[in-house]
């Protein structure tokens, strides 16, 4: 009776299996439409600053969709101006090939109204809408914490803003931020090496000590429109958890303030709940947020972005490691050592083929050699051996 049973089911189990195949092969990617669409907007990131001799930048780049792979799409080769409602125009400029567009020192009337004019390379116009300066209250204070993060159970820095309006004028706030932190490499040579010929650093030349910046990449809003007072009190801006690498020797923030008009400020709210929960600022938008900037000739395009203008104040805190009890990174890399011969006819000579290591130090065995790096600290986290004028010894 089982054999039987087993001999009935076969024909099931093979009906079952072609059913399966038929259904699998039958299987098709669904790609909803807002992953399929390829519209790339002309997104707009920048700020017309109406300060004594100050440098207006705008950043030009395409929006990304949800299947690019770039991390940005710049926009090159554009003609970008500022306009004031009294008809003259200052020019901006992508000196370094960056999709940045910067203008020269300016020092522009108060008392006018301004836009931002695009023209990009493929002969579409772009214009904002004429916008009022908005003068910036100083920043009061930037100041930090030390607390711990109670999911993580782990110390963390937080770092505030304050600030206050005395005309109460003011009450939508923007701010960003940069980090400058100090590192080191872990090896110090006094070896550097070029085109072939190694050379004894001088001082104060090394490639020890370097200081990289970061830019803000969060959208940072306050307002103080349901308070009797303009004030801004300890508005959170950023954190760093213990042991982040920037803490480990010196850690700086420049915090800059911008004032912007209500309308602004609700544009940059809608931005910041749609763009921080999919983790970027001008990946493709959920819903559609209209900003100030349209497109002269293409007026059914989209574009992102709100240009504002007025001046900017800006504080700068400074925190040593020496202020954070048993703070301190630990690389994840190893520095294995080689030994490598020496040119009899000159020493200085450097043709180790491996791009990857660099001269660390003489010895009696000849030449030893160290990854890069472990001696130069611009392979480690970029930035520049140049020391920040106000950073403290």
């Amino acid at each position: 009776m089982m054999m039987d049973m087993r001999n009935c089911c076969k024909p099931c189990l093979i009906f079952l299996s072609v059913l399966l195949m038929l259904t699998d092969g039958c299987r098709k990617t669904y790609n909803p439409p807002a992953i399929q669409v390829h519209p790339h907007f002309l997104a707009v990131d920048g700020f017309i600053n109406t300060g004594a001799r100050a440098i207006s930048s705008f950043t030009l780049t395409r929006s990304r969709n949800l299947l690019d792979s770039d991390a940005d799409i710049f926009e090159y080769n554009a003609q970008v101006s500022i306009r004031s409602s009294d008809g003259n125009s200052f020019s901006l400029l992508d000196t370094f090939g960056t999709g940045i567009y910067s203008s020269g020192p300016l020092t522009l009337d108060t008392s006018r109204m301004y836009q931002l004019v695009i023209i990009t390379a493929d002969g579409n116009a772009y214009a904002s809408d004429l916008v009022p300066p908005k003068p910036a209250p100083p920043v009061d204070s930037v100041n930090w914490t030390l607390g711990v993060n109670p999911g993580t159970d782990v110390q963390v820095v937080r770092i505030y803003v304050n600030s206050h309006d005395s005309k109460n004028a003011t009450h939508y706030y923007r701010w960003d931020f940069l980090e400058i932190y100090e590192h080191k490499s872990l090896l110090q040579t006094f070896w550097g090496e070029s085109n072939g010929y190694m050379f004894p650093f001088q001082p104060p030349d090394n490639i020890h000590v370097c200081f990289t910046t970061v830019p803000s990449a969060s959208i940072l809003l306050g307002s103080s429109i349901a308070l009797s007072q303009d004030v801004i009190s300890q508005a959170f801006i950023t954190e760093l958890q213990q042991n982040d690498r920037k803490m480990d020797i010196g850690y700086s923030i420049l915090v800059r303030q911008y004032p912007l008009t209500a309308d602004a400020y609700n544009y940059w709210l809608n931005v910041q709940h749609n763009s921080q929960s999919l983790g970027g600022l001008y990946d493709l938008q959920p819903s559609q947020i209209s900003g100030n900037i349209h497109s002269i000739t293409q007026p059914a395009d989209s574009v992102l972005g709100y240009v504002t203008a007025g001046s900017v104040s800006e504080n700068r805190l400074f925190i040593s490691n020496k202020s954070l009890y048993g703070w301190r990174s630990n690389p994840f890399y190893s520095c294995p050592l080689k030994v490598t011969g020496i040119n009899a006819q000159n020493y200085l000579i450097y043709d180790y083929p491996d791009t990857t290591y660099a001269p660390y130090y003489y010895s009696g065995a000849g030449l030893v050699i160290a990854p890069k790096i472990c001696v130069d600290c611009r392979a480690d986290g970029g930035g520049t051996t140049i020391k920040p004028d106000y950073w403290p010894e």
